[in-house]
């Protein structure tokens, strides 16, 4: 598993805007504010996820603590190309968006 802090995910978004970021945060968190490249899906879950396994996917959430879990279920699923966001959302610098 790589790992990357926000300030690096902001650098990587701005060149690719179109990376497969995953928000494993609840929905209500979710839509309270989050990166507005990400994608919803709850780390309670990610047993369902499956999505190609050679892309690269980017995992956050509040503090790191649940991507870096949804991180270790999916290497154990064969998934190869996984980084976990280490510093999480709470740390993020960018732009927001919110669901509401």
């Amino acid at each position: 598993m790589h790992k990357i802090s926000t300030q690096k995910l902001k650098e990587l978004l701005r060149d690719n805007p179109n990376i497969h970021l995953i928000d494993v945060r609840t929905p209500v968190e979710f839509a309270f504010g989050h990166v507005p490249e990400s994608i919803n899906f709850p780390v309670e879950e990610i047993h369902q996820f499956n999505f190609p396994k050679d892309d690269q996917y980017y995992f956050i959430c509040h503090t790191g603590i649940r991507s870096k879990h949804a991180c270790r279920l999916l290497l154990n699923k064969g998934y190869k190309n996984i980084t976990n966001i280490t510093d999480g959302f709470i740390n993020w610098r960018g732009e927001v968006e919110s669901g509401f």
